[in-house]
């Protein structure tokens, strides 16, 4: 109950016990004579109308303080009757607060006054008389000026502030000399904090989950709203194509020897590098190679090459769309702190973030296959192309495993401590969490245990991950026995 309605049933409950004080001293010329029946069908009347405002008031405050802002400013631009009104008392509630507050402990003040001194002129008997105001008006006021328009405010609270608005409206320019007092003193004895989002983006998060659980959306929308959500929090260096797996022309190539690698890779674009890829001077489209091969145009390879595009590889992948959009460029080279390559990003990669993996005419099938198989409880094999993030996700560890790079196959480069080779196998310590007999949640020690089963010219491709813990002996030796 707020600091303005507090005692609010005592002050008239007082209210009633006056009024039958004055009944028994007899001058007052209140309660001197039973009143006419006009009169009492007046006061009647009177006392109706102040429970309406009652129930004004309080269906306001409870619908103008549970409405949804984005969805009245959707009303505003459908053109909805009292939908610009209503989206301006939603967006000044502070004021529409007050208002209410004070207007409706008006109303109810002089309901309960209205109504005791009706009772005192059906029961003559002070002390009855005075219980039975302080029943009925407590009762009366309850119901149909508090719990019923609050309940309804509170399930219908858009229908609800179209409706009120017009009224409302009025009744807020025209209060303002009066509460702007009241104003004050919120301003004076409450601190205004930093104002807060109205969704904060874990909210979001769980919106989307609820409209893909009730059917709202499909899985598809939903991992698109997702993916616009995480987007804004990856980095370039998350989804960049490193150093060490990037396919690119050395200046000095022969046309043939640059006709083969596009012929083997089906790259649409190639880096062009002079002696190492540290030293990129542009960018060579499959298209504009082909039409000078075609041709036999013994081209310099400098004057088919386009400047590059350099980025952060700390910058956001929604910063980078728009950079290449802006650039009006599909690749780019990912440059690190002390001005040597650190990778190549495509507009694909970033879009990929967004819509997931992108496959052309060009891709294999054998290309298209998950990053992350599943053989039993405790054994995957692992694509060097995963993502270390997804396989912490996928794996429930307690923590993402720390590496300067953001793929399975630059993690595993790392833990090694020297030329990766078939069979190769390297451990790495990790934990999950896991309830105790207790229920309490407790931390699991692991082992990722990493062989290495595909090395190509040293870049890893795939590797058999085994998780080893006690429950993984105790399944080894169970399926063993079996």
């Amino acid at each position: 109950m707020s600091p303005l309605r507090y005692n609010f049933f005592t002050k008239s409950a007082r209210l009633a016990e006056i009024a039958l004080e004055a009944s028994e001293e007899g001058p007052s010329q209140l309660s001197q004579t039973t009143i006419n029946s006009n009169a009492f069908i007046i006061l009647s009347i009177v006392l109706l109308i102040l429970l309406l405002f009652s129930a004004f008031f309080s269906s306001s405050e409870t619908s103008f303080s549970a409405v949804n802002i984005i969805r009245l400013k959707n009303y505003v631009e459908e053109k909805k009757r009292g939908a610009k009104k209503a989206l301006w008392i939603a967006e000044h509630f502070d004021r529409t607060l007050t208002t209410c507050l004070v207007g409706n402990n008006f109303v109810n003040i002089g309901a309960t006054t209205v109504g005791a001194y009706l009772i005192t002129q059906l029961i003559k008997n002070p002390t009855v008389a005075n219980i039975v105001t302080t029943f009925v008006m407590t009762i009366i006021v309850l119901i149909f000026g508090e719990i019923i328009p609050k309940s309804y405010a509170k399930e219908h609270p858009e229908e609800m502030t179209l409706f009120l608005s017009g009224f409302m409206y009025f009744l807020i320019k025209i209060s303002y000399p009066f509460v702007v007092f009241f104003l004050w003193l919120k301003k004076a004895f409450v601190r205004k904090q930093e104002m807060l989002p109205t969704v904060t983006e874990s909210e979001l998060e769980t919106i989307i989950e609820t409209m893909e659980d009730q059917g709202v959306i499909n899985s598809m929308d939903a991992d698109l709203l997702q993916g616009v959500i995480d987007i804004g929090e990856r980095t370039v260096n998350d989804i960049m194509t490193p150093r060490v797996d990037v396919i690119g022309v050395e200046i000095n190539m022969t046309p043939e020897e640059i006709k083969d690698l596009f012929f083997k890779y089906k790259y649409s674009r190639m880096p062009v590098y002079k002696e190492d890829r540290d030293h990129i001077i542009g960018i060579l489209t499959e298209r504009d190679f082909f039409t000078a091969y075609i041709k036999k145009q013994k081209n310099d390879l400098r004057t088919l090459v386009s400047t590059p595009l350099y980025v952060s590889k700390e910058l956001k992948v929604d910063d980078l769309i728009r950079k290449m959009q802006a650039a009006k460029k599909h690749f780019a080279i990912v440059s690190d702190e002390y001005g040597g390559t650190s990778g190549i990003v495509t507009l694909e990669d970033a879009l990929e973030e967004l819509f997931g993996e992108i496959y052309d005419e060009h891709d294999d099938d054998e290309d298209q296959v998950q990053h992350l198989v599943k053989l039993d409880d405790y054994t995957y094999t692992v694509s060097a192309d995963l993502l270390v993030e997804e396989l912490a996700d996928t794996l429930e560890l307690g923590k993402v495993p720390e590496t300067t790079y953001p793929t399975v196959g630059g993690f595993l480069y790392g833990l090694v401590e020297e030329l990766p080779y078939e069979g190769q196998v390297v451990d790495y310590p990790s934990y999950i969490y896991e309830n105790d007999e207790n229920g309490l949640i407790v931390e699991t020690p692991i082992t990722l245990r990493f062989t290495l089963l595909s090395v190509v010219e040293r870049r890893i491709f795939k590797a058999r991950l085994e998780i080893i813990n006690s429950k993984n002996q105790e399944y080894k030796e169970q399926k063993n026995q079996d």
